[in-house]
Order: C-alpha cells, then sequence, then structure tokens
C-alpha cells in the first residue's frame, strides 16, 4: 500500500498534504471521512477504516466517479451538478458561468447552457429516462482542450476493475497518466491503438467497451 501512495502522490493526487507522510496522510483522509459520515448521519460514526486505493482516490475531488444513471429528469438539474463537479475537478481550468438547464417537459426537450472561454455554449441532451446523454463530457473535454498541459482521462482502473455503467474520470497530465498506467497497471481507453487520436475520451471508451 506505501508504495501505491507514493505513485498517486508523484501523479499529483493530494497535492494539499505534500507536507505530510504517508501515514499521516491516510490519518487524515480517515478524519475527513468519520466527518463526512458523521454529518450525513447527524451523530458521531466511525466508518471501518478503508484503505483500498479507490476509496482513497475519491477523497481527491481531481478523481470523478460519474453514474451514467443519474436520475435525471426535469427538477433534479443533474447536467448543472455534473457541470459543477469537473469546475470544481479542473483546477480552474474549466470554469462554466451562467448555467441553465430547461426541460419543456418530464420528457424534454432539454436545453442546457452556459458560458466558457468567452463563448455561449447550448446542448441539447437527448432525454433517456434518467441517463445522462454522454456528449455532456465531449463538451467539458474541448473546453478543457484550453488548459496548458492537463485533461480530464477515461480509466478503467487496474486490470479493467473499475469497468461498469459508472465513468470514471481522472485530471492528470500526460506524464501523470503514463506514471499510472506504468506503475499500477491502470488502463485508459486511448492507450489502445485501434483508436484516433482525434476521437474524443468518450467515444474512446465506448468504442472500446464495445471490443470486450
Amino acid at each position: 500500500m506505501n508504495d501505491n501512495i507514493d505513485i498517486i502522490r508523484q501523479a499529483g493526487f493530494f497535492k494539499e498534504y505534500d507536507h505530510l507522510s504517508n501515514v499521516e496522510l491516510l490519518d487524515t483522509l480517515y478524519e475527513i471521512e468519520k466527518k463526512r459520515y458523521s454529518e450525513l448521519f447527524g451523530y458521531a460514526y466511525n466508518p471501518t477504516r478503508d484503505e483500498n486505493l479507490y476509496s482513497i482516490l475519491g477523497l481527491d475531488n481531481k478523481f470523478i466517479d460519474i453514474d451514467l444513471e443519474a436520475d435525471v429528469c426535469s427538477g433534479n438539474e443533474v447536467y448543472i451538478w455534473v457541470l459543477n463537479a469537473f469546475a470544481k475537478a479542473s483546477n480552474g481550468k474549466f470554469a462554466p458561468t451562467d448555467i441553465t438547464e430547461v426541460w419543456e417537459s418530464e420528457e424534454g426537450p432539454i436545453t442546457v447552457s452556459f458560458t466558457s472561454n468567452g463563448k455561449h455554449i447550448v446542448f441539447a441532451p437527448e432525454y433517456a429516462n434518467d441517463w445522462l446523454d454522454q456528449r455532456v463530457f465531449e463538451i467539458i473535454e474541448n473546453e478543457m482542450k484550453n488548459a496548458d498541459n492537463e485533461k480530464f482521462y477515461i480509466c478503467l482502473g487496474p486490470e479493467n476493475e473499475w469497468f461498469g455503467q459508472n465513468i470514471i474520470h481522472i485530471r492528470l497530465t500526460h506524464d501523470e497518466k503514463q506514471l499510472l498506467r506504468n506503475k499500477l497497471r491502470w488502463s485508459f481507453p486511448d492507450d489502445n491503438e485501434q483508436f484516433s487520436v482525434e476521437e474524443s475520451q468518450i467515444a474512446l471508451l465506448y468504442k472500446y467497451l464495445a471490443t470486450m
């Protein structure tokens, strides 16, 4: 575990805790979990200490776990939540403002709009019961192209074990991504040579899943 913690810290996770040792970092993250659960349940609660790497990474906002079946419906403003979640995780590199989500009926049409990089962007998600229209991730990815050397990569985890209806996005530099791929054997759909580098991350993911 200690070696894995070293690697994820080299890959830019938990930078705000650079002054802590690995043991101190894990202790701090556990205290954060205790506080989160206590606030959730309304009383002091000590969760089982989970040092699974997936659970630890979820405490860093550069790691985003999105369930595609996200209770999308009129009034839930799930697209607004997704845009704000990526903005928070982007370290200032995706900064949408004036976000709106308008439903003309319970089954759409749906219009999502926001301002980014000086442009007014309008997106019309397709209604699919409570599932997200994955094109929202393509829009976010395109806006991140104006960032310096970081982007959100889709990650399937070690030996594809994070594969499912959830999509994990991680904000990384290319070198950080390569470190995680080489040292922790994490899979990234865009590593597959059959895919064109011009394709979006979400398109890469779905082409990849079709081959499995």
